[in-house]
């Protein structure tokens, strides 16, 4: 029975890509949207850097197995940052500064993932990595042009004018 448990939770915990100190980190920019994004980028990043290393330097047995478990973990952060752009959308978060630089490191991510060889072990894995890039990057590049539009016409500290007394 405890050994059902210890894998039920290992599985369980396997499926969240962000370890322990990554929730906590990005726990602790909750109120802070370009910081919160700006670390599901760093994230995303040790993957793609995980991917590329995995390529060039394949010291473990079987670097089919590690590339599609980074691409998977990929993908699922990437799906993150997308869900907390659409919370950041619906509720005005301005994060216009994150957006730029997400946008400028999403087409870094889509050549890494391109790097490994073809392989059956990863090939899934790598089309659905390469999906959720194309979706997060259009959802950023809308999000960006939305919220260039609505912080033009609502910028903080800007009242709305009164009209003239009559």
């Amino acid at each position: 029975m405890s050994f059902l448990v210890a894998h039920s939770a290992h599985a369980q915990r396997s499926k969240d890509p962000l370890t322990p100190d990554q929730e906590e980190q990005i726990r602790a920019v909750t109120d802070q949207p370009n910081e919160r994004v700006k670390l599901y980028i760093k994230f995303i990043e040790e993957r793609t850097d995980a991917i590329h290393h995995a390529v060039l330097h394949p010291v473990i047995q079987h670097p089919g197995i590690a590339i599609h478990d980074r691409m998977e973990e990929f993908t699922r952060l990437v799906d993150e940052l997308e869900d907390n752009l659409d919370a950041y959308d619906e509720s005005h978060g301005d994060v216009r500064k994150s957006l730029k630089f997400l946008l400028d490191r999403a087409a870094k991510w889509q050549s890494v993932l391109q790097e490994p060889p073809g392989s059956p072990a990863y090939d899934f894995a790598r089309k659905t990595a390469l999906d959720a890039v194309d979706n997060t990057r259009q959802a950023a590049t809308e999000l960006l042009k939305s919220q260039e539009e609505y912080f033009g016409k609502h910028k903080p500290g800007k009242e709305t004018p009164k009209a003239a007394p009559e």
